[in-house]
């Protein structure tokens, strides 16, 4: 028998890590014909170190990498502090399973709770599914899909798959709140999603370090001739290359809705060479019209903008109790 191409078969697309102590260097690959494999079902969580990009370039590489590694202990010892099983690592992320989901709930909450004088922030993506368990770590689409709902994450936050939800008992899922469902890349369907939120609730979370404010200018970018307006009742806030206007009820946010049904972080407006880009973060989705198009809902997904037309967070653009916001992208 071809063990290897029954193996590419059984497991693409994948997702492979190795051992964290017996291959701390590798990457994916694929496992030895002689390796030990067995099919589980298991409770899979990717957490993953939030902003990190510019945490490397506001305090060095060395120093930078000093405290992110004692972040990735620290969740590694949360997690095995709740019976989880670590996996590997990738980048600025941790990979483990539990057998109980209930677990897998209390230890990323902990996860995502930032520690007094932490600095950095973590989101996660918790999912439900059939892994294959090898000798050198785990594969399969359960831990693809847990990727998909971490990246879907705010900082201090947790996606979680309705295949977890439904196996908790009555009092850990009042700690979720309904996201509904969402299209993730490179998953065929739909998935439906929860958010929990660390006690802080989630924004305060987000490490600060100098960066390209909204107001900001740099003198001859070659995409400084556009400019985002946003208007709303007498206000105007103005984003130029390189920036963002943060939208949402937090007192943190640039742009701040007192209306209840608004999230703390409930979208990002963001100028990137040249492209405006709107991206959802919130738990109820954020309503989109570009001039004279169809109005569209986001639901933690982003979308490019251009001319002029109206955001409105969480309730249709022409719902009786809606207050949208007014945009328009500008030649400078």
């Amino acid at each position: 028998m071809d063990c290897r191409a029954d193996f590419r078969q059984l497991t693409a697309p994948f997702y492979f890590v190795c051992s964290l102590w017996s291959f701390p260097n590798c990457r994916y690959q694929q496992p030895d014909c002689e390796a030990t494999v067995e099919t589980k079902l298991v409770t899979t969580i990717i957490a993953d170190i939030s902003d990190s990009t510019p945490f490397y370039e506001a305090m060095g590489d060395d120093q930078a990498q000093e405290l992110i590694q004692l972040e990735l202990g620290r969740l590694r010892d949360v997690l095995l502090g709740y019976g989880g099983v670590p996996v590997g690592q990738k980048g600025d992320d941790v990979l483990c399973y539990f057998y109980d989901p209930e677990a897998a709930i209390q230890s990323v909450l902990e996860m995502i709770q930032k520690p007094p004088g932490t600095l950095l922030s973590v989101h996660a993506g918790v999912h439900q599914g059939p892994v294959v368990v090898g000798d050198n770590g785990i594969f399969g689409e359960t831990v693809n899909l847990t990727a998909r709902l971490a990246a879907a994450a705010n900082p201090g936050e947790a996606c979680v798959s309705d295949s977890v939800a439904k196996d908790l008992s009555t009092e850990t899922k009042m700690l979720l709140t309904t996201i509904g469902s969402l299209r993730l890349k490179g998953v065929s369907e739909p998935v439906k999603a929860y958010s929990v939120v660390a006690s802080n609730g989630g924004l305060n979370t987000v490490m600060h370090v100098p960066t390209q404010t909204a107001g900001s200018y740099s003198e001859g970018h070659h995409s400084e001739n556009f400019a985002l307006i946003l208007y709303y009742d007498d206000r105007m806030w103005r984003c130029r290359e390189g920036g963002e206007l943060k939208i949402g009820r937090s007192g943190q946010c640039d742009v701040i809705l007192p209306q209840p049904w608004v999230s703390r972080l409930h979208a990002v407006l963001s100028m990137k060479a040249g492209k405006l880009m709107l991206a959802d973060r919130s738990s109820s989705g954020t309503y989109v019209q570009v001039e004279n198009a169809r109005e569209v809902q986001l639901k933690r997904e982003s979308v490019m903008l251009a001319d002029s037309g109206l955001i409105s967070p969480a309730l249709p653009i022409l719902h009786t109790d809606a207050r949208p916001l007014e945009f328009e992208v500008v030649r400078r």
